[in-house]
């Protein structure tokens, strides 16, 4: 009895595409660790050792090859090729990249914080890579970094915050930030401005309205108005009067809802 194969393939900037369909009864994972294969969400890849996909379930998983398979997100055509649809590091599983096989060694599911990093800088280096562009008679132009859903949040999509010992945790339209609603934001250090400040403000070091981790990322708090009552019993004051926090990591939120 021949392996039942289950082969997504990416076309270039349009995502992965299931060509073959996976058996209608329920599939249950040979192990904890697997990864369904079938609608897969999205690749990314920030070193040549390894890839990070994001399944049909929104859980993250990290592929590792057992020698180096560059240029995945340049590719024109990539096919995951798994038994029976199901991913998890065996000698039989392989990732083809334009034709060109590459071996799985291991699968691990990962957390939301490990993908939003591989996927930063997966971003970066694709930006970095990029020809310029001259349009028309215009001056060199090139193209701006640029940032996913996945670890990024723009600054005017934002509908509500609150603070913690984690950092901050915001809530955005989901309709327009990929479908995720809740971002964890990891901050440099303990904030202490945040803990009663009456308003803040998302700066992105970038300029480009995204708020990703990015270095130049920081949140800037704005104290009490001159005669506003909930000024009374704060003391001291000068903690909560205007300040900034940098934003080291940001990524949806685990286990809260999406939509």
């Amino acid at each position: 009895m021949t392996d039942q194969y289950v082969r997504l393939v990416l076309a270039a900037g349009l995502g992965l595409a299931l060509a073959a369909t996976a058996s209608a009864q329920q599939r249950m994972p040979p192990a904890p660790h697997c990864m369904d294969a079938v609608g897969v969400q999205e690749v990314e890849q920030a070193s040549p050792r390894s890839i990070a996909l994001r399944a049909a379930s929104g859980q993250a998983y990290r592929i590792d090859f057992s020698e180096d398979c560059p240029g995945v997100r340049a590719a024109t055509t990539l096919k995951l090729e798994a038994p029976a649809g199901w991913a998890c590091g065996r000698p039989s599983e392989r990732v083809v990249v334009d034709g060109r096989s590459c071996a799985v060694s291991a699968v691990t599911p990962v957390q939301n914080r490990d993908y939003a990093s591989v996927a930063r800088d997966s971003d970066r280096l694709r930006t970095a890579t990029l020809p310029a562009m001259t349009i028309r008679e215009r001056k060199e132009v090139r193209r701006s970094f640029g940032g996913s859903p996945s670890y990024c949040f723009a600054t005017r999509n934002v509908r509500a915050w609150s603070s913690d010992p984690q950092g901050m945790l915001v809530e955005t339209n989901p309709r327009r930030n990929g479908g995720h609603r809740y971002y964890r934001v990891e901050l440099g250090s303990h904030c202490r401005q945040l803990d009663r400040a009456p308003q803040l403000s998302f700066h992105s070091g970038l300029q480009n309205g995204l708020i990703c981790g990015n270095p130049g990322d920081r949140v800037t708090t704005a104290g009490f108005e001159a005669g506003d009552l909930r000024h009374d019993g704060i003391a001291p004051l000068p903690q909560y009067t205007r300040g900034s926090c940098t934003i080291q990591a940001v990524y949806p939120a685990s286990g809260q809802a999406s939509n």
